[in-house]
């Protein structure tokens, strides 16, 4: 399973260029997490960390050679210069530093001098005593030292974790929570960061906003750690190099690889250094995880509905197929009678049920039309009177039994429509008219002019039920139906007047007649027409 990828066929824009600003680059990346320094590379050399503890000793020892003052206060000197070295140096280097200072002590400034020999008791007590002080107090503050250092990587690393957290739940999108990561990553690590997700191929691409550019090479280590699920890289025993790949695991399988491009001076990662580094990708592991069953959600639904619709479309078909099929085959096994009268019956009868069935084949194909999207609206100048009686004679019998009221100003211009659509979309609404009002009522169909908003308004009105306002929200939609509604249709008609509608850049509402019935409005765009192909002789 891949992780849906808007950013796919998406290139980076070049400097300058609009949009440039949108993708987070190393340059422009703001410092979100305090602090970050701290994970730069600043490993000391142990024989630094040693000669400075003997060039102290022997700073001192040179200094005091002819200092008038007791060989007692050497002690303290060296005393306090062991606690002051152990807030720089290692627990080594302190342990040296305390018995160097001790034996430099005893040699220099005890006397008999320039000897370890000690005159008395009490020299050789307070010389043991100074030894264990200088070496617990060193190893104690260095101690406490270690343990301040650990607990700000603690602190650090919560730090860290806190702002991605908030980021990845304050974006909207995947790609918004990607560049998030991304941005702190590249901010808390000093280092350049990319994202790479399997995409429909099955391949790994990289998103846009990471700062580590991948070549064939990298892409190669990338690919290594994807397929075993292990990290590659820097630091590792597959195939190391400048760069860090870790894989993006949940539940034992891959999701992608987070790769981490450190400097160059950093040549070994710390154990809190990498343990920071593990989590930001099991972090970004979680937020690809969730994309995935989100995704999976989303598809799952789009097959329930699908199957819905088809079944529904299924089922509404064969119903609506029944009766003109039936109403066909026994009108034509009547045809060989003899009555005059009965045959020009049946005739009428088979005119009906095959116009039914030329209406039923029309929506469908019209709907399929709408939804492959390979409807364009061929756009020309129209005169509404002949739209109308055009959807008056497509209506066919559906409309005779009912009085058609026409109200056209003898003013009313040209308008640009698609005059096949728009016969469609007038028959549809002349259909659904007389499928809910009785017989022997009146339609009602005007047309107008609005200049207040530019728009050309034409109006299907009729004096039956009306809409029921549990229906309203889903008025236009697929199979929706109202539930009075009599037989005959699948509910698609409302739904093609406005795919319709809408390929001409226009719309349609419904609401309430005058009379108390259903009232539809049609508006398209109008604009004053010149000169109008073949007006001028």
């Amino acid at each position: 399973m891949t992780v849906p990828m808007p950013w796919k066929d998406v290139a980076a824009p070049p400097a300058g260029a609009p949009g440039a600003a949108a993708l987070p680059t190393r340059a422009k990346a703001k410092r979100i997490i305090p602090g970050s320094e701290y994970w730069k590379a600043r490993k000391t050399s142990a024989a630094r960390e040693y000669a400075e503890v003997l060039g102290v000793v022997a700073i001192v020892a040179v200094v005091g050679w002819s200092a008038p003052v007791s060989y007692h206060v050497f002690g303290y000197l060296y005393l306090l210069m062991v606690i002051a070295l152990s807030l720089r140096v290692g627990r080594w280097p302190v342990l040296v530093a305390a018995v160097v200072s001790a034996l430099t002590w005893n040699f220099v400034f005890m006397p008999p001098r320039m000897s370890f020999s000690v005159l008395d008791v009490d020299d050789t007590l307070m010389l043991g005593s100074y030894f264990f002080a200088a070496l617990i107090g060193g190893q104690l503050t260095a101690r406490i030292r270690a343990q301040e250092r650990h607990e700000r990587q603690r602190e650090q690393r919560a730090t860290a974790f806190l702002h991605l957290t908030r980021a990845l739940a304050e974006a909207r999108t995947m790609d918004a929570a990607a560049a998030a990561a991304l941005r702190q990553a590249d901010d808390l690590f000093s280092a350049r960061t990319a994202l790479l997700l399997p995409d429909e191929n099955g391949s790994l691409t990289a998103h846009p906003a990471g700062t580590f550019r991948l070549g064939e090479q990298e892409r190669a280590v990338a690919a290594v750690a994807w397929a075993r699920g292990q990290p590659a890289g820097r630091g590792t025993e597959i195939l190391p190099g400048d760069g860090l790949y870790l894989p993006l695991l949940r539940a034992g399988q891959a999701l992608g690889v987070f790769a981490v491009q450190l400097p160059p001076e950093l040549t070994e990662l710390s154990t809190a250094q990498r343990d920071l580094i593990e989590g930001f990708a099991a972090q970004i592991a979680l937020l690809v995880e969730h994309e995935q069953l989100r995704a999976a959600g989303e598809r799952e639904k789009l097959l329930e509905e699908s199957d819905r619709l088809h079944r529904t479309l299924l089922d509404s078909v064969s119903h609506e197929l029944k009766t003109p099929l039936a109403v066909l085959r026994s009108a034509g096994e009547k045809l060989t009678t003899d009555d005059p009268d009965r045959r020009v019956n049946l005739a009428g009868e088979i005119r009906t049920a095959t116009r039914r069935l030329d209406h039923l084949v029309a929506n469908l194909l019209n709907q399929t039309r709408l939804e492959t999207g390979r409807l364009e609206a061929q756009l020309d100048w129209c005169d509404v009177r002949d739209l109308i009686g055009a959807a008056r004679r497509a209506a066919g019998d559906a409309v005779a039994a009912r009085t058609l009221k026409i109200e056209v100003p003898p003013d009313m211009p040209l308008f640009l429509a698609d005059a096949v659509l728009m016969e469609h979309v007038m028959a549809n609404l002349l259909f659904n008219a007389a499928l809910h009002t009785p017989i022997g009522t009146t339609i009602r169909v005007t047309a107008g002019l609005d200049e207040e908003h530019r728009c050309v308004r034409l109006e299907v009105a009729d004096n039956g039920p009306g809409i029921p306002a549990e229906i309203n929200a889903t008025l236009f939609q697929k199979f929706q139906r109202g539930p009075a509604a009599r037989a005959g249709g699948l509910g698609l008609g409302l739904s093609i007047v406005r795919g319709f509608m809408e390929a001409q850049h226009g719309q349609v509402s419904a609401g309430r007649s005058p009379e108390g019935g259903a009232l539809f409005t049609l508006q398209l765009p109008y604009a004053p027409h010149g000169a109008v192909p073949g007006d001028e002789t």
